[in-house]
């Protein structure tokens, strides 16, 4: 793992001893409860947005905030060290603390299934695999300072061509926005079929009673068959011992990129932008119960079924031998 102060602007180099004065990472080993062990770098970034990596989690983005504003939601689990994962069936959600960013895939995403003999556990395996070659570096971006966190992920088993996430993080140093850039590549000697969403995790204070959720996409149905509501979609919180979840299927409108506006009532709103190529579809998920008030935002290549009945819809991509697919997730504050 590794640091550099890669291409800082020479004017901007001039004014500081050191380039971590404006944005600082760390590294960190947790040493408590069911996180005790698991490598984290953390963020610093006070004009901007600073967040935790989850370095044995697929470099996913736990704890989150902008200036004044806790942005990303935590489950009562809280952090859990990869090596707690249960894969068997739904065990995921046991080791699901949250955070801002929960990647699902790489072969699967989704409800369980078994496909030629294989189980596809609950939003795949690729969550809670170690990142490796991680390195972080100062650079300049539209003539500001950035951080810039690279690392890869290899997904791969006995007789299975391996799938490599190579990820990039990019987080302003101006405003609250973070980019997130991720590569998919077959690496093996045949076709290899795949499966990615990148399952964003928006808390209160921003999401509350009165939230309304709107986006550039069209709501094309439900996980359970139920009602489709329409967009914009104003949340709200269930009574106590009440309450169920809903997912939102949305096709993104024609164009490169397609966004979810999130406004609290308070004015509050946070932007989630997805590039189209690699994100065929928009999965909302509204869990209101009590003790729970989540909205995930999910850019996503399929909707929840599972490995199995993706195949059957056609929603799982084959990947050609050397063949790559790019993703593209941007989250910005607003206001």
């Amino acid at each position: 793992m590794t640091r550099a102060t890669g291409d800082l602007d020479v004017a901007v180099r001039r004014l500081v001893g050191d380039p971590a004065q404006l944005v600082h990472v760390e590294r960190l080993v947790r040493d408590d409860g069911p996180g005790r062990g698991a490598p984290v770098l953390l963020v610093r970034n006070p004009r901007g947005l600073s967040f935790e990596v989850l370095l044995d989690r697929a470099m996913d983005v736990g704890w989150a905030d902008a200036p004044g504003l806790p942005l990303a939601w935590r489950s009562a689990r809280g952090p859990v060290a990869s090596q707690r994962y249960e894969p068997q069936g739904t065990g995921w959600t046991r080791t699901f603390g949250g955070g801002l960013l929960s990647t699902c895939g790489l072969a699967s995403t989704g409800t369980p299934s078994t496909v030629d003999g294989v189980h596809h556990p609950l939003h795949g395996r690729v969550g809670h695999t170690p990142a490796e070659h991680v390195r972080w570096r100062t650079v300049t971006l539209d003539g500001v300072p950035a951080v810039e966190i690279r690392g890869e992920v290899v997904e791969a088993d006995l007789g299975v061509p391996p799938l490599r996430l190579r990820r990039r993080l990019l987080a302003r140093t101006d405003r609250p926005e973070l980019c997130i850039e991720d590569v998919v590549t077959n690496e093996g000697f045949a076709p290899a079929a795949h499966m990615f969403r990148h399952h964003l995790n928006l808390g209160y204070p921003l999401v509350r009673p009165g939230t309304v959720v709107s986006a550039t996409a069209t709501p094309v149905g439900t996980r359970d068959g139920g009602q489709t509501p329409t967009l914009p979609w104003m949340l709200d919180l269930a009574a106590d011992g009440a309450g169920d979840e809903t997912v939102l299927y949305c096709r993104p409108a024609p164009g490169p990129t397609a966004t979810v506006t999130v406004s609290a009532p308070d004015g509050t709103c946070v932007e989630v932008e997805q590039d189209t190529h690699g994100w065929p579809l928009l999965v909302l998920w509204r869990d209101p119960r009590p003790g729970t008030n989540v909205l995930g935002v999910e850019p996503s290549t399929s909707r929840d079924a599972g490995r199995a009945q993706a195949e059957r819809d056609g929603e799982v991509r084959v990947l050609p031998p050397g063949g790559e697919v790019h993703y593209r997730t941007v989250v910005r504050v607003l206001a």
